[in-house]
């Protein structure tokens, strides 16, 4: 069980996700902006579609995880749903940025249902792949070393699609800006299928499920839940991380465009989110060297303090600088997120002797699911309480508004991320029992 895994294997773990996190960056990124400048919803609909929509996809992540872990294929818990749920992921991905010719509540309701179609899609085969963590190896060296190239190449995909995507969209447009977000769609649907199919092939299951606890009751997954303290801090930090991450890079568009009155510099500042990948790489290595919980709390104080300074200058310079060392701190905790909950899992079924991991990861993505809610609706309701309009000149008060979603609200998020962290601890009999310090 602890043998080396292949780079064939690890690279392929990784490519899930780069596939999954394509769709996810490009709705991440520009789906409020789709709808307000594109598709002509308001910002105040758009920000309780985010907050209602995202609040049904949480529920639905802890029943995935149930799910999971009832699941008995001959392919294993969690790799069957890569599979199943391939297709309908990537047709969706493309969905979400197609513009009907609708009109009043059959407009909002085709956003509605296919947002939040796309968002539980996004949960079922997201969640099986994050979950699978556990199951490629028990050697916690080799789970932070997987866990960093799944996020770096993850963190590539979502890098990728924000720098691209309004020159590809320009590109494919032919005066049509709809018809432009729908054919890059498609293109990164289309990625996004070979890329599950092929994690699907080439990873394997290989840490066994005690038989005696292989189907859990829901009674037996809370049980893992009771005391296990790394989880909880796990999805505050993921609840908090998510926040910030997202009320910062939706707001990217808004503030090159109704801040620095310069749209161009979109793909600038949506590049230096290449600096993830710097922090993704260095957080395996330095977990290892001083302990997760360490280095998750460095890196949020990095992402705090320079997210804070960037007002402080117009200058193009200025904000590339400070955006890049920000996402350095970012990637140096987003490295490790899931490293963290396989860490909870292992824990939880020390302490209650259920091995409950599809239920814990889901739970945990409800931190997640609440956290994307919070940053994308906090966002949109600042836009409508300054009475954005994509037609209108831009106001004083549309231009805080920006700020406030693209500076303020992040950076108090990443404080918080930060002190969540100190919850990340274990009882000592169970460091002294598994031989190795998690946490420190």
């Amino acid at each position: 069980m602890n043998a080396a895994l292949s780079w064939r294997e690890k690279l392929s773990y990784a490519l899930g996700n780069f596939g999954i996190n394509l769709p996810f960056g490009m709705t991440n990124a520009y789906l409020l902006y789709f709808y307000t400048d594109v598709y002509g919803v308001s910002a105040g609909t758009v920000a309780s579609l985010f907050l209602i929509a995202r609040c049904v996809d949480a529920v639905f992540d802890p029943l995935m995880g149930l799910l999971i872990d009832r699941t008995e294929t001959r392919w294993g818990k969690h790799r069957p749903f890569l599979l199943w749920l391939a297709v309908p992921f990537a047709v969706c991905g493309a969905i979400v940025f197609w513009a009907p010719p609708l009109d009043g509540w059959q407009k909002i309701a085709f956003i509605f249902a296919t947002y939040t179609l796309m968002g539980i899609l996004y949960s079922a085969v997201s969640l099986p792949l994050n979950s699978m963590l556990p199951t490629l190896t028990r050697d916690p060296r080799q789970r932070n070393t997987v866990n960093a190239l799944r996020e770096f190449v993850g963190s590539s995909a979502t890098v990728g699609i924000g720098y691209a995507a309004l020159p590809l969209v320009k590109k494919f447009s032919n005066g049509d800006e709809a018809h432009g977000f729908l054919v890059l769609a498609a293109i990164t649907g289309t990625i996004t299928l070979v890329c599950m199919l092929n994690a699907f092939a080439n990873t394997r299951e290989r840490v066994e499920v005690d038989q005696s606890v292989a189907r859990l009751t829901t009674a037996q997954s809370l049980q893992a839940t009771k005391g296990n303290w790394p989880w909880i801090a796990t999805m505050l930090v993921n609840f908090f991380f998510w926040i910030g991450f997202t009320g910062h890079i939706q707001s990217f568009v808004y503030f090159a465009q109704s801040v620095l009155g310069d749209a161009e510099f979109t793909s600038t500042l949506m590049l230096t989110m290449l600096a993830v990948l710097v922090g993704t790489g260095l957080a395996g290595v330095c977990a290892n060297a001083i302990g997760k919980r360490m280095t998750g709390a460095i890196g949020a104080a990095v992402a705090t303090v320079f997210t804070a300074i960037m007002p402080l200058s117009n200058d193009h310079t200025w904000l590339i600088a400070t955006n890049c060392v920000a996402y350095i701190g970012q990637g140096l905790i987003g490295g490790l997120l899931f490293s963290l909950m396989a860490d909870a899992v292992d824990y939880g079924a020390w302490k209650s002797g259920y091995r409950a991991q599809g239920f814990l990861f889901a739970a945990s993505s409800f931190g997640v699911k609440l956290g994307m809610s919070v940053g994308g609706a906090a966002g949109a309701w600042f836009l409508s309480l300054a009475a954005y309009d994509a037609k209108a000149p831009v106001t004083p008060e549309v231009a805080a508004a920006v700020m406030a979603g693209h500076v303020w609200l992040p950076a108090a998020s990443y404080v918080a991320m930060g002190l969540s962290l100190m919850l990340f601890r274990f009882l000592p009999a169970y460091t002294s029992s598994n031989g190795a310090v998690h946490a420190h």
